[in-house]
């Protein structure tokens, strides 16, 4: 019966979105949802189908999948349940994995996970002296909040944290009034192993539990404080070296990850109206009453989490929270599921120990009537919205006064009429309304034509080829429509690639953002050293493809280009470069390094710099005043006319330092190519004005900014006439070739001789995890060209076999199976000196 109801709630409060995917739509916000969430699913159950656990070469340009993905999905249980199910079903012929079936699938795994979030909520109120009725209504306001269905939608994985508190509620109770610390261990690793994220925050609340427990102590609880904590230490060890192998790799691609500190000033308190229209957290009428109704204090339980509660509401007005549980950086809202687990217990509790008492009844009754008055008059409500949950109040305070027996239904079907009106109003009509099948595959995502012209340049692109193309923001195109691109969008990346993008080649990717990279700039010295000779863009753009790239084929919107010369992608050289030594050279003199030779850490030689050329500006609706330059019209700025020969080839290689004095957002136009940096306010925005932008060699260069006041400092051009370019490519065509076999965590290629010195660059993103042998041997994988990765060859004939493994994998394994020993061993020590509890 229970479990018949648990599915009957979740279906009713999805049943606006059941309607809605019913009508061609999806349950995917219009940004990460289609970017992230659907795109990674799909990506990785594909890859785990063809064999690559860890690591996979279409991950952007190549990477470790449990790093950089275990913050989304690559360790998650959920998903991983969900993927053996898939699994099963596809082996049947009952259904076909497609990025169409993995949009469908979030509705549907949402209203499973929210009934088990029914289940385990219920039963762990019902510790607490709680009728099994009374709890599941407080399980109900527990898991139908608002944040659950909003994670849903934006960041399906964040919803899976949901059920991870009443488990730990049961293991703590477990401990305090037992003594027995297994559940929580199991509980406690599989949420370490499940999201290391939601795992730090649902820790932070197994803390608060404990301290409030310390002090609010029940009849059961036969286990004295300092043996708790003894407990507790012992079995978080235990659930950390039982979690080693998925946790350790998870922080590790935390901490190697590239992201800008957040320098901003953090408010002390920020409102947001939690009675009417809050986006993250809405109480319950039925809360608000019980917390001013005095008797329910006599309940030792009713004290727990109603103090909880009012802390958890406190601490959600303050900025400097949500930087805690962020990690210390912007303030980010994403914990109050806890507030709502702690008011869901408080509900339970006061429902199975209501007693009415008149006085204390009209206090609380005065007490919540002016509360929801001061919210609502003061809080910017919209009237419908006001009127609507001011009357839902009204009736759930009459129903306790009137008819205590049908209160909790009124509870019940008033959270869950909230629910279904956030789902309606607030996420649909406002966010997802777009987020349907046409828009899938339309020429803002993935449409017929994109794929047309991706298909045809897999056929004609040797393997291991890769296509520069994205939809514009869509930097996980290449994800999406499944094949080797030069983009990638996660909250984890290859922190040396991003530092590559960043500053040390300073590549534009077409806007300022964080957590991603893409494109190469249409720079054709980055083309030919990452094996990118494919370019594809709308025909508006075809005039910035890099030089040498000549048109392949087109489509009525779009246009591919190819590069007319190739490198191989196994590249063998003797000439290296010291990398601190270019620290001062300019971005053209390092890009041109990387293709005469190789940047090590120990190079030797000194590389040729690039050709800086003297030009002068001509002002355009813009005064230049020094390094100040005043933009008086929409679209202003200056001219750059290069003082190059009247015959010269190539591309202008244009560096500078700019930032807006208003602060505000501001394009870039440097001849026909545009890009965006954002506003000094933005957290997305990287804090680097330094940028160099590649534009194709003319007389008059113009650069356009709109209206305003600028700091415009240390512009430099040089001219890139490709003739070190030309050079490298012929000398290679001499060379013969080295076959390559690269399968995921696999990378396999021949060197047939290789003089004394030589060393094998590849443009395989360097990452710890990859191991080398030579001929059977070990050898070290060098970091190179900045964020790639290279081999020092042995005299002769080179077998070079690359293996990837998670970082720490040795002692990752290793400390899990010692977990393993030592919990089976404690879990059969207790089976001997007592029976089973239940």
């Amino acid at each position: 019966m229970l479990i018949a109801a648990a599915f009957l709630v979740s279906i009713i409060a999805h049943s606006f979105f059941i309607y809605y995917q019913s009508q061609g739509g999806y349950i995917a916000g219009p940004n990460d949802g289609l970017s992230q969430m659907v795109p990674f699913k799909h990506f990785l159950y594909d890859t785990v189908h063809d064999g690559n656990l860890v690591y996979a070469e279409d991950f952007g340009l190549g990477g470790g999948t449990i790093t950089q993905l275990a913050y989304y999905f690559s360790t998650s249980i959920v998903f991983w349940i969900t993927v053996a199910i898939i699994s099963l079903l596809e082996v049947t012929g009952l259904v076909t994995s497609d990025l169409e079936l993995w949009l469908q699938l979030t509705l549907v795994v949402s209203i499973v996970r929210l009934a088990i979030v029914l289940l385990f909520a219920t039963y762990a109120y019902r510790l607490f002296h709680v009728k099994t009725f009374h709890a599941f209504i407080g399980a109900v306001l527990y898991g139908a909040s608002v944040m659950y269905i909003r994670h849903v939608t934006f960041w399906e994985f964040f919803a899976d944290a949901f059920l991870w508190v009443p488990l730990l509620v049961i293991g703590l109770e477990r401990i305090i009034r037992l003594g027995r610390v297994d559940i929580f261990i199991v509980i406690s690793a599989l949420m370490l192993v499940n999201n290391f994220y939601f795992a730090y925050i649902n820790l932070v609340f197994v803390f608060v539990y404990v301290v409030f427990r310390q002090f609010i102590r029940f009849p059961e609880d036969q286990i004295r404080r300092r043996q708790q904590w003894l407990l507790y230490s012992g079995s978080g060890v235990l659930a950390l070296l039982l979690s080693a192998f998925a946790f350790v790799p998870a922080i590790f691609g935390f901490l190697q990850n590239e992201r800008p500190s957040f320098d901003q000033k953090i408010d002390w308190f920020e409102f947001d109206n939690v009675l009417y229209d809050s986006r993250l957290l809405i109480l319950s009428a039925g809360f608000v009453l019980f917390v001013f109704y005095r008797p329910l204090y006599r309940q030792t339980a009713f004290r727990l989490f109603a103090t909880m509660s009012l802390l958890f509401i406190v601490f959600h007005f303050s900025p400097h929270v949500g930087s805690f549980f962020n990690g210390f950086s912007a303030p980010q809202y994403r914990w109050e599921y806890l507030a709502s687990f702690t008011m869901g217990g408080a509900v339970a509790v006061g429902l199975s120990h209501w007693r009415f008492e008149r006085q204390a009844f009209l206090h609380a009754t005065v007490g919540t009537m002016m509360l929801y008055l001061l919210f609502g008059l003061f809080g910017n409500v919209v009237w419908s919205v006001g009127l609507g949950i001011f009357g839902m109040m009204l009736i759930t305070v009459v129903s306790f006064w009137r008819k205590p027996m049908f209160a909790p239904y009124v509870i019940t079907v008033s959270y869950l009429i909230l629910f279904i009106g956030y789902t309606k109003f607030m996420l649909h009509d406002q966010t997802i309304f777009n987020t349907n099948e046409s828009f899938v595959n339309s020429s803002n995502y993935d449409s017929a034509e994109h794929r047309e012209l991706v298909e045809l340049v897999q056929k004609e692109a040797a393997p291991l080829e890769r296509l520069d193309w994205m939809v514009p923001l869509r930097n996980n195109t290449p994800i999406v429509q499944s094949f080797l691109g030069t983009s990638l969008y996660s909250s984890i990346l290859n922190g040396h690639l991003l530092t590559l993008y960043w500053s040390d080649l300073e590549i534009d990717m077409g806007r300022e953002s964080v957590s991603r990279y893409g494109t190469l700039g249409n720079r054709a010295n980055l083309h030919h050293v990452l094996s990118s000779p494919y370019w594809m863009r709308n025909k508006n753009a075809s005039s910035e493809a890099p030089y040498g790239f000549t048109l392949l084929a087109e489509s009525d919107r779009y246009a591919v280009y190819e590069s007319e010369t190739r490198l191989p992608f196994v590249r063998t050289t003797t000439s290296t470069y010291r990398q601190a030594d270019l620290d001062d050279a300019s971005i053209l003199t390092r890009e041109q390094a990387m293709l005469s030779g190789v940047i090590l850490e120990a190079g030797s030689e000194t590389p040729i710099p690039a050709q800086t050329v003297d030009f002068t500006t001509e002002e355009v609706e813009a005064v230049l005043d020094g390094d100040t330059l005043h933009v008086t019209s929409d679209e202003g700025g200056i001219d750059l006319i290069p003082d190059v020969p009247p015959t010269a080839t190539g591309d202008l290689y244009v560096s500078f330092d700019i930032r807006k004095l208003e602060g505000d957002g501001f394009f870039i136009k440097l001849g026909g190519y545009r890009t965006t940096r954002k506003p000094e306010a933005s957290i997305y925005r990287t804090g680097l004005t330094s940028m160099t932008l590649r534009t194709p060699l003319s007389e008059r260069v113009p650069f356009r900014l709109p209206e305003g006041t600028y700091a415009l400092e240390d512009m430099t051009i040089e001219w890139e006439d490709y003739s070190t370019l030309d050079s490298v490519v012929k000398e290679t065509q001499e060379r013969p070739d080295i076959p390559v076999t690269w399968d995921g965590p696999n990378l396999d290629f021949t060197v047939e001789e290789a003089t004394q010195g030589t060393y094998a660059v590849l443009p395989v993103p360097f990452e710890r995890g990859w191991s080398a042998s030579i001929n059977g041997e070990k050898r070290d994988v060098l970091q190179a060209n900045y964020a790639f990765s290279a081999i020092q060859l042995d005299q002769g004939r080179n077998e070079v076999e690359l293996t990837y493994r998670p970082p720490f994998f040795g002692m990752t394994t290793a400390m899990t199976l010692l977990g393993l020993i030592l919990f089976v061993s404690y879990f059969a020590y207790v089976r001997r000196k007592e029976p089973p509890l239940t």
